[in-house]
Formats: C-alpha cells, structure tokens, sequence
C-alpha cells in the first residue's frame, strides 16, 4: 500500500517488560514491533502474560506497534505452513490475539517450511492444499480480530532463532509471496531486505535446488517493487554472502539508503530489525533506527536499475538425473572459505566457473583464476558482475610452466588451491599422449609444489572414475596423479586430495551438451554406442562434490568421489535429454562408433577400494592403496630446474608401467 507519507520507524523487542523497557530508555522512538516467541503462546496464562508485559509500558503512550508471530510452537516444532495441526491452530489464534490486545494493526508470519537439509533434498512436492488450508485458517484468526494478516519472505538458508540450519522450498522468491496472495487474497507482505539479499546470493551461487538457474529478477529492489504496492510492514538489516543475516546497518554489502527511501514510501512502518548478539541490549538496532530516519530525510540518490544480462539456460539437468542436487554444508563452507585467498586452475572451464560462482557466495578475500585459455577467462571475465569482480584476479598462466606458476602462487598466496585444468579426451590421449602427461602429470606436479611453497592448507584435485581401472591412457594418467596428491600429503601436512569426477551433464565439449544442442535443433543426436554404460551427475553436484572435498581434505581423506550415483546408458541419457528439450517422440540417432580407449562400462572404485559413508552431501571418502610409494619414485627423479622435454620423458616412462587393472564384466 502507498502510505501518502514517510513509514513509522520501529524498534523490535520480545513481549518481555525488560527487553520493551531497554528499548525504550535513552531516545525518543515511535514505536516497537513486538516478536513472539514460542513460549509467549503456549497457553492463556502466557499469552495473558505477553500482553500485559506489552501494555503496561506501551498503552496511553502514543507509540506504534506491530506484531510477529513465532517461529516456532511451543513444544519446539517449527512454524511450517504445510502444517495446520491442533498446535499450530492454538498458535495461530493466540498470535492474532495478542495482535489485537495490543493494538498491532497488523500480524506477520514467515512463509516457509523448514526442513534440514536431508529431509530437503528428499522430501516430496509441496502440498498446495495444505498451505492454503494453512493460510486461510490464519487470515481467517487475523480478520477476526480486525487484524491485518501478513506473511514475509525467507532466506534460503534459516538459522533460526533456536539454532540449527534449514532450507526451505517456499517463501524466498517475491513470487511465492504473490502467488499466496493470489489464492488467499486477504494476505499482505511483510519485506525482509536480508532476507532477499540472502536469497539472491544464494541464487547466484547455486540455484538449482531452489528450480532456478540464475539470481536473475532477484535484485533487492525487484522485492521492492513487486511486493510493495501490497506491503505494510519492512525489515530493514543488511546482509554478507550466503549467510550475513540481520547486520547492523551499513555493515554488509547493502545499499539501503535508495531502499529505505523507497520502502517508506510504500509501507506503514519500517522496522530496524538488526541481529544483536546480545539480545538484552540493543545499540546496533538503535543506530540502524537512526539511519532509517536518515535516509528517509536525505532523499534523493536513487537505486541504480539492475544490469540487463542474457537469461540464463533453465534446463533441468536434475530432472535427466532424476534426484535432486547436493545441499553445500554451507556453515563448514563459509568457515574454510570466508575471508580467506583461493586459487582455482582451469578456472575458464565449465566446472571452474560454477565452482567459483559457488566460492563467491562464502564471501572469501580473493579468487584467482588462472587459465592457459584466453578466451575462457575472458569469457568469464564478462559474465560476472562488478561486485564479484572486485574478488577476483584473472591470470592467463599455463600449469606446465614451473617457474611462472610459482611465481603467481607466492603472489597470490592461496589458503586453499581448487586444481582442475586437466586434458580429459580418452581418445586424444591415445594419440597425443606426450601433451597429456605434461598437463596432467607435469602440470599437477608443479601445482602441488607451488602450493606447498606457498603454503596453501588445502589442494583439491580434480581425478576421474577412468583412474579406477585405469583402462585407458588418459585414466591413468589420472590414476598417477591421484598417487602424486596422496604423496603431497604424506610428504607435507596432509590438506591434499584427489577427487574423482563421472560424467557432468552439461559442461562444455560433453556428449550431453552436444545432445541437447542437436536436440533443439531437431537435428540426429550423434552417439558413440548407445550400450555405453557411464556415471552421470549434474554441473551442480560437481560443483559441491569438489567443495566438499576440500572438508574431507582438512580431514585427512586423499581420495573421494561422488555418491548416490545414477548409472545409464549413452542410449538412455540420449532419449532424457531428448525428452527434456520438449521434443516428441524417440531421437533419430547416429552412431559413430566407441572411440579409441574408450570401455563399455566404468567404475567408480577399482580393486583394494572401498567407498565410505557419505561425508557431506554427495561425496564420500575412498579408501585402499595410496599407491604413494611409485610416485615417489617418479617424483624424486624431477630434480629442481629440470627441463620440460626431461620431465615429459620421465612421465612417460612411468606411464609405460602403468598396470591396468581388467574392466568389468568383460567389456
């Protein structure tokens, strides 16, 4: 709604006389927004309590007051609106009713389900019938009480006020706030501004599991704009990448002032919601009061328009796959990387560039990128805003080149190293493997000195399944490398290991990528063998398998690969992507033929190995042999200042006795 003048700016408080009382002292406020908590509403007796503790300070004194009802019901569950039980109808009604006893003209609630984050990954579609039973039944309690009903948008990442850590799949969005509207049309909206910025960084840094596939349309004043004309109350805190909810004022990465100044001119009061760490005081909320006021005063600088970028590519790789996405630990995440100087190589690739979209949301001091590749950096280069940018430092910098990468490791001095340049074409390795073994081997080999040099904690290397038998040049040279990370461990500190990657949908140069391509194009999808039995993930969980490496890597592991694998045939993932580009029908298909080094069938763990049980979403430890003992006997033949072309022959030399271990089933 349009106020027709500057919003009431608030304070926010418990129900409790010495929190009111604290919040009152040492200013002339207008007014306080009153949070419910759990315990407030556990029976009449509480609810008479909050009341009283309310209006013995706040009657007859001419302030505002709005009020919000808890996140959670009295025996700890949490607020969920799929959930309209006997608890959550006594909540509701005794919320409303404290609304109104303390003449609140209006009643927030928070629009989410909170679940953890296995119970998100594996919980069913939304129960549309159950949200709207939910959402009628409280705007039904508020109009009761002539009280306005509200509800608020979430972060993605809920920490609650009892701790813990919880996604939801509804009420991020602007657009699940209008949709609700929409079916209960007594609802009006209550504007969290971290809560938004939470929710597009979050976007940005891994959308799928919200069905998105970019932050685009999430900008702060997009909230503003599409939920404002039907919004009474704002939140105003700023907010830090994935998970800087509630800052004091000025103290993120917020420009708040353009939107302070255009939320007072929609809403009926504006609340300075900041987190403090000590609830019983409140000088950050106080302060945060205060430059509301200002802004509001100043006027003038509006928010710049968004930056218009191409749309992003919105199909559904999960649904090909057929589960949904890892959840990044986000908290173990934001502990390793916020602050800290990472360096990723083959960053231009297709995994380096989602995989530093995800860093960017931990907030960490620098990324440096370093490619041989100009144009992919250059391409990446573009596709990131200013704000990211100032975190990252482009280097076009080939790994085989010994001394110019130590010299932009002690440059960059990376706390943690994210090695993915890699040659990965089994069929080119057969041909050309004197290049393989110099990027491969050669090239992870200086990278692992350079960051013991530099004194990186972590290294992650990118290995494939192809190393489990080794069936292949190419998988072995990735087997050897495995052996190099493994011997970097034991030779240092441990804080190395190798992670091995399967097939990533989607990622440039891949049979799918192309499929899809052919395919919406209407054109024969060219296939190897449709037989082909292979391993396949999505870009997302490639994404978080190789960051969650990084923890399993502090945690002593040299070797991991992904779980909860599906496992089709070239055949099958050819008619799913076929299927999924909307065309009818079975593909026209045209095989070429198993290229040379290729096997029908892979594995992820070759003989001696085992998989562990799952780490962190999509990844598990593997353990058996290090088989650190032959790299060393490779590695201690690289003395210092050795040549390129010596070291390319003592590679090779090691790779002639490379074993290959028998493919299953025969082939």
């Amino acid at each position: 709604m349009s106020t027709g003048s500057a919003a009431i700016p608030l304070l926010k408080a418990a129900p409790e006389r010495d929190q009111i009382a604290e919040r009152l002292d040492g200013g002339s406020w207008r007014g306080l927004e009153l949070c419910l908590a759990g315990h407030h509403v556990r029976d009449d007796a509480a609810l008479q309590q909050a009341i009283g503790a309310s209006r013995e300070r706040l009657d007859g004194s001419g302030l505002a007051v709005t009020a919000e009802a808890p996140v959670s019901w009295p025996s700890g569950a949490f607020v969920s609106v799929d959930r309209l039980d006997d608890e959550a109808r006594a909540g509701i009604e005794r919320s409303a009713e404290f609304a109104a006893a303390v003449g609140s003209p209006v009643l927030t609630i928070h629009l989410f389900v909170p679940l953890d984050a296995a119970e998100f990954r594996s919980a069913g579609p939304l129960d549309d019938g159950e949200i709207e039973r939910f959402l009628r039944f409280y705007a039904d309690a508020c109009a009761a009480r002539e009280v306005k009903p509200l509800i608020e948008n979430t972060p993605p990442v809920l920490r609650m006020r009892v701790g813990g850590f919880f996604l939801s799949r509804i009420g991020g969005h602007w657009q699940d706030l209008r949709r609700w509207r929409e079916r209960v049309p007594e609802l009006g909206f209550t504007i969290d501004t971290s809560h938004a910025a939470l929710f597009r960084s979050f976007a940005a840094a891994y959308p799928s599991p919200f069905g998105l596939a970019s932050d685009q349309g999430l900008e702060l004043g997009r909230y503003v704009e599409e939920l404002g004309p039907a919004a009474e109350v704002a939140h105003v805190s700023d907010a830090f990448g994935l998970l800087g909810e509630g800052l004091a004022y000025g103290s993120g990465e917020l420009a708040l002032d353009p939107i302070v100044r255009r939320l007072a001119e929609l809403v009926r009061f504006v609340v300075a919601e900041i987190n403090e760490p000590d609830h019983s005081v409140s000088p950050g909320m106080k302060a945060g009061y205060r430059e509301i006021e200002r802004a509001v005063a100043e006027g003038g600088n509006e928010a710049a328009p968004p930056p218009r970028r191409p749309p992003a590519d919105d199909f559904d790789w999960q649904r090909v796959v057929g589960h949904r996405d890892p959840i990044p630990s986000v908290i173990e995440l934001s502990e390793l990387f916020e602050g800290r100087s990472i360096l990723v190589t083959g960053a231009g690739g297709s995994i380096g560039s989602a995989l530093t979209s995800l860093l960017l949301g931990f907030r960490p001091a620098r990324i440096v990128l370093l490619d041989a590749h100009e144009g992919s950096l250059t391409a990446d280069r573009r596709s990131r805003d200013a704000d990211a940018q100032e975190r990252l430092e482009y280097v076009l910098c080939d790994v085989r080149e010994h001394a110019l990468l130590h010299r932009h490791f002690a440059g960059a001095v990376p706390d943690v190293v994210f090695h993915l340049a890699a040659y990965k074409h089994v069929d080119l390795a057969e041909r050309f493997p004197e290049e393989f073994v110099d990027t491969n081997l050669h090239g992870t080999w200086n990278v692992l000195r350079a960051a013991e040099a530099a004194g990186s904690e972590r290294v992650v290397v990118a290995s494939t399944d192809k190393a489990a038998l080794g069936a292949s040049f190419y998988g072995r040279t990735k087997r050897l490398l495995e052996q190099l990370t493994a011997l970097a461990a034991d030779r240092g500190e441990g804080g190395r290991i190798a992670v091995r990657l399967v097939n990533v949908l989607g990622s440039a140069g891949s049979a799918s990528e192309l499929f899809l391509r052919q395919a919406r194009a209407g054109v024969p999808l060219t296939v190897t063998d449709t037989g082909m039995v292979r391993y396949w993930i999505t870009m997302a969980h490639a994404t978080t398998l190789v960051a969650h490496a990084s923890l399993l890597a502090g945690e002593g592991h040299v070797l991991a690969g992904p779980t909860n694998l599906p496992e089709m045939t070239v055949g099958d993932l050819a008619e799913r992507i076929w299927s999924g580009a909307g065309c009818e029908g079975s593909p026209a298909l045209e095989e070429i033929g198993v290229r040379e080094g290729e096997t029908m069938r892979e594995v992820l763990v070759g003989p001696g190995e085992e998989v562990g049980a799952e780490a962190h979403q999509g990844i598990a430890p593997i353990s058996g042999d290090r088989g650190s003992d032959s790299a060393a006997r490779v590695a201690d033949r690289l003395t210092e200042g050795i040549g390129r072309e010596q070291a390319r022959s003592i590679w090779l030399e090691a790779m002639q006795g490379a074993e290959t271990a028998p493919e299953p089933g025969g082939g």
